[in-house]
């Protein structure tokens, strides 16, 4: 009996796979564990953006009855000459009675809202649908649920009514004879006319254990989605079909082949992954209202194919004193753009369309090598290297695209981490980059360039009883080298120089009394750079400082933080070898940090600072405010 509930499944899953369309993150009736009970509040006060995020979850189960509640809302205000807000809400309930063992059924109603005041194709839409589902599970890893209810979809003031209907379905690591099998489908219509939105997504997961150390997996997947938009006609359409509005349709399909094989200790302390993924993907755009008489290349509709091969391969050694890793990945992707012509007639317009979107064509082949290795010389020493190597070939076939491209990058790292006492690590490290892109075609050659990247860091990490410090000081310098400059007069090779020295630090007073500090300095060069000669003229010079001291009394849950903000950017041109300030930006003023923590339950922060602002001697003032609560409930 249970082989004919794996073959219903399969069905469904099937039939939206032959019916086709869209793709979905997730299930959404379907819940096999419940999510934690949450309420979280974040507000965001900088400068002169607000911004508000709430969210609210909330699921119960009482003998046969089981419901959840979801609210999330999300709003931004920019507070300038032209004030922006814009406003995001979802709002989710439902609620389930169990007839059986093996079956329930439930109401669900969900509301979504979008607001923005800025003159936007889309500033103002809202979703409101009630569904009736019921949710078939003959056995724990098996879910069957269809549903049915009713929809308003509203855009820039259009409302459309309609049904919605459909069904989800979950295997979850069903055994069948040396399987193990995973899947999920949704299929889920919206026919809320004149406009349509298709909802598709299956997939098989089907893995395979030869023995403890050779498995295999296969995984297939197929996903449509359809969302038709409302957006303004133009004089034209209006004046030929007697509408306000048009609507466009996007429908994006994927399909996806993948395997992937697992193979440890094939040879002593070392294994093998192995890794091959199939992907090819469709988008087409259609538009529902055409001009009667074409005019212009714009009118016609367009296609994108795209098929991506990605192989990946790694190597893995653990031993008792090195560990390592050795990756070679692959991958090939074809895109290709279609103009579609909806009178199916020559015309010069549609040439020019085609013309169009064969420029866009285009294959890229990348290749990469990456090794990793982590050498634990003894116990208190730590080595570490890391090298990347990747290469990308960007073709285009028409001959009026001249984005071809070459483009190699390098990448180095070294560490080293000496433990000293049992209380202070030092380290030190480096790191290289070099990445070089060649354009093929002399049309764009002159942005052929060598970039190259020098990071050389130092610190330590000391934990003692009553003091604790994480300090780190970082040289770094960018190089960036044109090709032509030589040929080419405005081409200017530029240098970007760094040094970096941040403090955290932590001085416990008593049990209840502590002093803590944040801080860095950041001092940077820009400069015209002679590469041959190693020889730079300097042209800016920044100087940025910030610093965030504060006392802190812990009180049972209750920790009180104040202290004092200072940030300061000063900016200065070069005159010569002189130094000339060009800007001056100074922000001082106190701070407060309330930290209430109750165990795993409720996390609340209030952290606010007001600043005292002066910028080249013009003075402001200003409050900025950042309010975070976690409750889970």
């Amino acid at each position: 009996m249970k082989y004919f509930y794996i073959i219903i499944l399969f069905a469904l899953a099937a039939s939206d796979y032959l019916k086709g369309q869209s793709e979905i993150d997730s299930l959404q009736l379907i819940l096999v564990k419940n999510p934690a009970n949450t309420l979280s509040t974040k507000l965001d006060k900088q400068l002169n953006t607000y911004y508000l995020s709430s969210r609210f979850l909330y699921n119960q189960e009482l003998n046969k009855f089981s419901f959840n509640v979801t609210e999330n809302y999300n709003s931004t205000f920019i507070k300038s000459a032209d004030r922006s807000i814009r406003d995001e809400q979802f709002f989710s309930a439902s609620g389930a009675y169990r007839i059986t063992p093996f079956m329930k059924i439930g109401l669900s109603g969900n509301n979504t809202i979008l607001s923005d005041n800025r003159k936007i194709e889309i500033n103002q839409a809202s979703i409101s649908d009630a569904l009736i589902y019921s949710d078939f599970s003959p056995e724990d890893v098996i879910h069957i649920s269809p549903f049915f209810g009713y929809s308003n979809n509203r855009q820039i003031g259009e409302s459309d009514y309609g049904y919605i209907y459909g069904g989800e379905g979950l295997l979850d690591n069903y055994f069948l004879s040396n399987f193990i099998l995973t899947s999920r489908f949704r299929f889920r219509n919206e026919d809320i006319s004149p406009r349509k939105n298709l909802n598709r997504y299956f997939n098989i997961i089907a893995n395979s254990a030869f023995n403890q150390d050779v498995s295999n997996y296969i995984t297939t997947g197929y996903s449509r989605n359809r969302k038709d938009f409302y957006y303004s006609a133009d004089s034209v359409i209006s004046k030929e079909y007697n509408i306000v509005n048009n609507i466009q349709s996007r429908d994006e399909t994927n399909y996806l082949l993948q395997d992937g094989l697992t193979y440890n200790n094939f040879i002593d302390n070392f294994g093998l992954n192995l890794i091959g993924n199939l992907n090819w993907r469709n988008i087409d755009r259609d538009t529902r209202y055409h001009p009667l008489q074409v005019l212009s290349n714009s009118v016609f509709d367009t296609r994108i194919e795209e098929l991506k091969l990605e192989l990946e391969s790694n190597l893995v050694y653990a031993g008792p004193a090195l560990s390592g890793k050795l990756s070679i990945n692959y991958s090939d992707r074809n895109e290709r753009h279609i103009a579609k012509n909806y009178l199916n007639t020559n015309s010069n317009f549609f040439d020019e369309r085609q013309d169009l979107e064969f420029q866009k064509n285009n294959n890229s082949e990348r290749v990469s090598v990456s090794l990793s290795a982590d050498w634990l010389i003894s116990a208190d020493d730590d080595f570490s290297l890391s090298i990347y190597q990747n290469k990308l070939r960007y073709d285009t076939p028409s001959i009026e695209n001249f984005d071809d491209r070459d483009e190699l990058l390098s990448i180095i790292r070294l560490r080293y981490i000496r433990t000293l006492t049992p209380f202070f690590n030092t380290f030190i490290s480096a790191e290289g980059t070099q990445s070089h892109v060649v354009y093929i075609f002399s049309e764009k050659s002159s942005n052929n360039n060598i970039n190259r990247i020098i990071k050389l860091s130092a610190g330590g990490d000391y934990h003692g009883k009553n003091v604790a410090s994480i300090n780190s000081f970082e040289v770094a310098a960018n190089y960036t080298v044109y090709d032509f400059r030589d040929l080419v007069p405005n081409l200017r090779s530029f240098s970007f120089r760094q040094l970096t020295a941040t403090d955290s630090s932590t001085i416990k007073m008593s049990a209840r009394f502590q002093i803590k500090n944040y801080g860095y300095i950041k001092l940077s060069q820009q400069g015209e750079l002679d590469w041959e000669a190693f020889a730079e003229k300097p042209t800016r010079y920044l100087e940025e400082i910030y610093a965030e001291p504060k006392i802190i009394l812990a009180y049972n849950d209750i920790s009180f933080g104040l202290g004092c903000r200072i940030f300061s950017l000063s900016t200065f041109n070069y005159k010569g070898k002189e130094k000339l300030k060009d800007s001056d930006y100074l922000s001082m003023g106190p701070l407060t940090d309330i930290l209430w923590l109750i165990k795993k339950s409720i996390y609340l922060r209030i952290y606010g600072w007001y600043e005292f602002i002066t910028v080249d001697n013009v003075k402001r003032q200003q409050a900025n405010l950042r309010f975070e609560v976690n409750w889970n409930l």
